[in-house]
């Protein structure tokens, strides 16, 4: 079999692509076992996943239109989890403590966490057309350092 140049142009960009969402999609699931880790979600994490991976889609969606940068490629990152995690455990724990049900602590939390990160992502583009992104250097230093370490930032 001979091999054409657009034959290989293919193959070196087909396979590395698939490679790669292959790994993101995994990571998805991993990331949605991170954040609904409580017991109450476990009868549902099947379901939070889609979730989980159809945010994703919205976010790389929403980071490719709204870009200045004519090649801005974006993924929900790692460091969020955590915060993301606490907060669907403080919802989950407070919810069972005053005798609510599983469907009350799936349905608050899920619309508490979208509206929190849609608030969130839309405080960060309004700081970023206001340019205002380098306030963050009069931070004290153990602000900033703790919030490293916090997400487990290390060098």
């Amino acid at each position: 079999m001979k091999y054409t140049d657009e034959y290989c142009c293919y193959v070196c960009w087909y396979l590395p692509t698939l490679y790669h969402i292959y790994f993101l999609i995994l990571i998805l699931f991993l990331s949605a076992s991170v954040i609904f880790n409580h017991d109450v979600f476990q009868p549902h994490i099947s379901a939070l996943s889609k979730l989980v991976i159809l945010s994703s889609v919205v976010h790389q969606f929403c980071f490719s239109i709204f870009s200045s940068l004519p090649f801005s490629i974006g993924q929900v990152q790692d460091a969020g989890l955590i915060f993301l995690s606490a907060m669907s455990n403080r919802i989950a724990n407070s919810i069972i403590n005053e005798g609510g049900t599983d469907e009350e602590v799936l349905s608050t939390t899920i619309v508490l966490l979208g509206l929190s990160t849609t608030c969130l992502g839309a405080v960060l583009i309004v700081a970023g057309r206001l340019k205002v992104a380098d306030m963050v250097a009069y931070l004290p230093l153990p602000v900033v350092g703790g919030y490293l370490a916090f997400i487990g930032y290390c060098e």
